[in-house]
């Protein structure tokens, strides 16, 4: 077996990313069920898929490693490597780009069902609900047809590393490839896009939403890699692969590594710090107004106090409950002289035995409504 010395900066690149980041992406999700153990949560179909895909991606990673020292990625031109090692090493490489093709799409589409099963828990909002699953169903087509196209593109099956096969064939795999990225880069987009407007929606501080988008938002850095990538692999070329293919190497595995970190980033909450969440939005409970202040609060040029707000957790629900309190003075009047409004009220004093005359009567009404 041939082992390549690692003496070219473009060695050293493919092995440096494959290291670093399949460290980051086991440290990831590793921070994910740690968060989640800590906040005593049961793992979901997104975990598992998540999991499954940092499985993937180091897998890939592991390749491009074998690639480098058995393989000669990176070392030099195919014509060099073939007259100092022989042809071994170009077959073994042939051979190593198909389960680099493979654990590829499937790095990627765990990711990608992971964030959209987040999602479904996230937003039960039936257009989300809906878009979700449509995209799941395209992210799987996309994953059955790149993995055929991989075993089918060269017949025989064998002809993608043995071209001395006699009447054997392959189509144009530069193609295959780029047209695998682009879907990828649409469905990237589709599921940045998908959490934004109810995101935007939601009834909270604006500093707070802000960091809710742009934890969601996390998604544009891979969707620029896998841009790069594309236009990376469209410069290939399969008859020098060792001295063409250390980029393309580098994006493709640096993708799927990069994916599994970011959808596990909003997940990991909790190793923050620990507080008791409520329906109210937030980490503490309902301020009690008829409590006794504690000590002096700040006012404002408005004559207003401030209220405390260090709150942190957020429950991301749909808007759909609308609550509505209308006040009025209640004023001594005789039944027969009152308005209809003030003498509902009137009527509402009398049956609860509340005290006539003077006060405050407070109507409350609640509107819920689905939207979606």
């Amino acid at each position: 077996m041939v082992i390549f010395p690692v003496k070219t900066s473009s060695q050293k690149a493919v092995l440096g990313v494959a290291f670093s980041v399949s460290v980051l992406a086991v440290i990831a999700v590793s921070l994910r069920l740690i968060a989640h153990a800590i906040a005593h949560k049961r793992w979901t179909p997104s975990d598992y898929f998540i999991i499954a895909a940092c499985i993937f991606a180091v897998g890939l990673q592991s390749v491009s490693i074998t690639g480098v020292f058995q393989a000669g990625i990176g070392y030099g031109h195919v014509t060099e490597i073939a007259l100092e090692y022989g042809l071994e090493p170009i077959t073994k490489l042939s051979q190593l780009i198909i389960p680099l093709q493979f654990l590829w799409v499937l790095s990627l589409s765990c990711t990608k069902i992971s964030i959209l099963y987040l999602y479904l828990k996230l937003f039960p909002i039936r257009w989300v609900v809906w878009s979700s699953y449509a995209t799941i169903f395209i992210i799987i087509a996309w994953t059955i047809a790149t993995i055929l196209a991989g075993c089918f593109i060269c017949r025989p099956f064998a002809f993608n590393w043995d071209k001395a096969i006699p009447g054997g064939s392959c189509g144009d795999q530069v193609t295959s490839f780029t047209v695998t990225g682009i879907i990828n880069l649409i469905t990237d987009v589709i599921v940045l896009l998908l959490p934004m407007r109810p995101l935007y929606q939601l009834q909270m501080a604006t500093y707070k939403k802000v960091t809710l988008i742009t934890v969601f938002g996390l998604g544009t850095l891979t969707c620029v890699i896998s841009a790069l990538r594309i236009s990376i692999l469209s410069t290939m070329d399969f008859t020098d692969i060792t001295f063409t293919i250390p980029k393309a190497n580098i994006f493709s595995g640096l993708e799927p590594c990069l994916a599994v970190v970011l959808a596990s980033v909003p997940m990991m909450r909790p190793l923050l710090g620990q507080s008791a969440a409520t329906p109210y939005g937030s980490g503490k409970k309902p301020v009690n107004t008829g409590a006794k202040s504690t000590g002096p609060k700040e006012v404002g040029d408005d004559g207003f106090e401030r209220l405390d707000d260090d709150t942190s957790d957020l429950w991301l629900r749909p808007i759909g409950l609308q609550h509505r309190a209308d006040a009025s003075a209640l004023r001594d009047t005789m039944p027969g002289d009152a308005s209809e409004e003030d003498q509902d009220s009137l009527n509402w004093h009398e049956r609860s035995g509340h005290i006539k005359g003077h006060g405050i009567t407070v109507k409350q009404s609640f509107n819920v409504s689905e939207r979606g």
